[in-house]
């Protein structure tokens, strides 16, 4: 095969960026960006964020591509009540299937939490502190760097902790 014949085959076309949908009504802050996005299929996929609320505060937002059209973002459901620290980020998500991903990410209330959340059939569920997370960090510290999925349902994720030595720990938390 010639140079660069595989790489022209696998190249698609890159379309105009455009802004998230529904990001104006919430980025009243002016500090808005998508930290992670993932495709099930071409055409479907989810992707998270945090903008800056009218207070200043950090939330974090989903927003799904179905069919190849964006929808509006919204909050994270269930994050305001968590996020009683005004800071939050999503750092990952995946999608196994169109419509069934999951994101995770971290939230400040007094100390920082790991989170999740999963999109079941195109809605969004309630974001929860990871389990197991607030015993191993002590109340010290905790966040989600990674989540993978390998079908709706089932997936991993990882990220880290800090013990009560104050030293930075590793930990792992599937779904099935």
């Amino acid at each position: 095969m010639p140079a660069g014949t595989q790489a022209a085959a696998l190249e698609g076309t890159w379309h105009t960026a455009q802004k998230v949908p529904g990001t104006a009504t919430l980025n009243k802050g002016g500090n808005a960006q998508v930290q992670s996005v993932s495709c099930a299929s071409a055409g479907n996929c989810s992707a998270g964020g945090s903008y800056a609320d009218s207070s200043g505060h950090q939330q974090v937002f989903v927003v799904s591509e179905v069919n190849g059209t964006w929808r509006t973002a919204i909050e994270v459901p269930g994050t305001a009540a968590l996020n009683t620290g005004g800071a939050a980020w999503i750092y990952s998500v995946s999608c196994a299937s169109a419509g069934n991903c999951s994101v995770g990410g971290s939230y400040f209330a007094g100390s920082w939490h790991a989170f999740v959340v999963n999109e079941v059939n195109g809605s969004w569920h309630t974001a929860m502190q990871v389990p197991g997370t607030a015993t191993l960090s002590q109340g010290t510290g905790a966040w989600l760097d990674s989540v993978s999925c390998a079908s709706a349902g089932n997936c991993s994720a990882g990220g880290g902790y800090t013990d009560s030595y104050g030293h930075r720990q590793a930990f792992v938390v599937r779904e099935s």
